[in-house]
């Protein structure tokens, strides 16, 4: 009976640890963020607040845009020109705020 309560014991510590928060360090997806993407109608640069861009890498092999608006949150079409320039005009905008 010991054995098996000291089993118990063991793979309850082990199911908190995987089960703890990660609060402090960077998370980790497995998996695209972006199911889907926005391609058209265009979206004008002002009404988009920040872009991230999240490079392909192992977790997703597209690259990732997600534009933050007073509405939320929309994944945009990386191949898409308009979304080319978007990203280069939001650059623009931030390197030219920063002191």
């Amino acid at each position: 009976m010991k054995t098996f309560t000291a089993s118990a014991f063991v793979l309850l510590i082990c199911t908190a640890a995987l089960l703890s928060t990660t609060d402090g360090r960077p998370r980790i997806y497995l998996r695209c963020e972006c199911p889907q993407t926005y391609s058209k109608p265009q979206i004008p640069a002002k009404r988009i607040l920040s872009l991230r861009v999240i490079p392909a890498g192992p977790q997703c092999k597209n690259e990732e845009i997600i534009a933050t608006m007073k509405k939320g949150k929309m994944c945009l079409d990386p191949t898409e020109g308009w979304v080319i320039s978007l990203k280069e005009e939001i650059n623009k905008r931030n390197n030219t705020s920063q002191p």
